[in-house]
């Protein structure tokens, strides 16, 4: 959380941006009404939150939605935690129109994504979601087959390391990820999202891909 403060906060700046305050909040049984009535009070273009995935950022979002504070002109961004797919109809309206950088949205209509949703909803329930976090555990599972059937099920622990750190997929659901055989961390692409009602449901709709072969963004930005 800290580092995606200061990340924002200086990307802001240096896009000629100005921010207007900064607060960290407590994450154990918070009231979030005070902060967003300081906000409303502020008056500022966007609100940038950076949250825990689930109920807690439900509670953001009602807190945000119960002010007004869409109404009076502030828009809601930050990262894809804010609104992860399985919570969003918990959140109801006032998460319309929010939007978030993620690296995935059930809502994306690339084949791989809708046959990957498909096969969710028919294992687990046509009312169940699949989020960033099920996505994550699918290509891992997706890995672990490619270094099994590339050593035709005889695994050497050396050459299992050398495919793992070379994994590439074109086709995830998230879109073409791999891993950097130096850092060993993910990269992949990032999309700007906003909260839609699709078919009388509310989703993430992915409306621009802002970056492609996306490394940790945080490691990526103390390099400069």
């Amino acid at each position: 959380g800290h580092d995606c403060e200061d990340a924002f906060v200086r990307a802001s700046k240096e896009a000629g941006g100005e921010v207007a305050g900064t607060v960290r909040v407590p994450l154990v049984n918070p009231d979030f009404i005070p902060y967003m009535q300081r906000v409303k009070d502020a008056k500022p273009d966007a609100l940038m939150v950076f949250i825990p995935a689930g109920k807690t950022a439900t509670a953001v979002l009602k807190a945000f939605g119960d002010l007004g504070l869409a109404k009076s002109g502030v828009k809601l961004i930050g990262p894809g935690d804010v609104t992860t797919d399985e919570e969003l109809e918990n959140m109801g309206e006032a998460a319309l129109g929010v939007l978030t950088v993620h690296h995935y949205s059930a809502a994306a209509t690339r084949p791989a994504n809708q046959a990957f949703v498909a096969a969710w909803k028919r294992d687990y329930g046509a009312s169940e979601t699949p989020n960033f976090v099920a996505v994550g555990g699918y290509d891992g599972m997706a890995a672990i087959m490619y270094a099994i059937k590339e050593q035709k099920g005889k695994l050497d622990p050396d050459r299992t390391m050398e495919l793992l750190k070379n994994f590439k997929d074109p086709n995830s659901p998230r879109g073409p990820i791999s891993v950097d055989p130096a850092t060993r961390d993910i990269v992949q692409n990032e999309y700007l999202r906003e909260v839609r009602r699709v078919g009388g449901k509310l989703a993430n709709v992915e409306i621009e891909t802002v970056g492609t072969a996306v490394k940790d963004p945080w490691k990526e930005l103390n390099k400069k």
